[in-house]
Parts: structure tokens; C-alpha cells; sequence
């Protein structure tokens, strides 16, 4: 349900990746949860010993990547229909504008989207 409501439309599992969208959660929260040897002894941090690093920047990609696509979507859909706007389609009616206090841009969308 808030899938649809901030989306506009139901993704799938394999929408995210061929891992699917919980294995995705899964990697990430196992790995924000990992002691890392880097952050007990400073100078280990550059070398990424475990390989953490490297394996949450992958996750970040394909997050990353995932919420492009979500934002290119509305874009070439350009829906001009207040009754069917959904949240990201609100979000990029400020792309631009001097309306709000706050400058929003696409990295501030997929922030709020995460």
C-alpha cells in the first residue's frame, strides 16, 4: 500500500534486483550491523579489509539505480492529473521552482524516497 502511494504503482520483488527487494534489505541491514575493523583502528579504515565498503557501496548502487528508474518513469509519464499524483510526482512539481523555501533536486527526492 505505501508502495502505491508513494510510487504510484505496485513494484514487484524483482523490480529491484535479480536478488529481489528483501535480500536487497537484508545485505544492507546485515552490513550496517557488521563490526568494522576501520572504524576501531583508523588507519585499517582506507584498505577495507572486509570488503564492507565495497559491498555497501554495490547496495547503494542498486538502490540507487532503482529510484532513477522510479523518477524517469514519472518524468516521461507526465502526468498532469491532480487525482492520480502520487508522492514523487508532488516532489518533482518543486524540481525548479521558487515555490518552497528549500531547494529539491533528484539526489533530495531519492533521500526522501529512501
Amino acid at each position: 500500500m505505501s508502495c502505491r502511494m508513494v510510487f504510484g504503482k505496485k513494484y514487484m520483488d524483482k523490480d529491484l534486483d535479480e536478488k529481489g527487494f528483501k535480500g536487497v534489505m537484508q545485505e544492507g541491514m546485515h552490513l550496517a550491523a557488521k563490526p568494522n575493523i576501520g572504524d576501531y583502528i583508523p588507519y585499517l579504515g582506507p584498505f577495507d579489509l572486509q570488503g564492507l565498503t565495497r559491498r555497501m557501496k554495490a547496495v547503494g548502487k542498486i538502490f540507487d539505480d532503482f529510484f532513477e528508474k522510479i523518477i524517469d518513469e514519472h518524468i516521461q509519464s507526465d502526468n498532469k492529473d491532480d487525482k492520480n499524483k502520487d508522492f514523487v510526482d508532488v516532489m518533482l512539481s518543486f524540481v525548479g521552482t521558487e515555490e518552497s523555501e528549500y531547494r529539491i533536486e533528484r539526489p533530495n527526492i531519492k533521500a526522501i524516497m529512501l
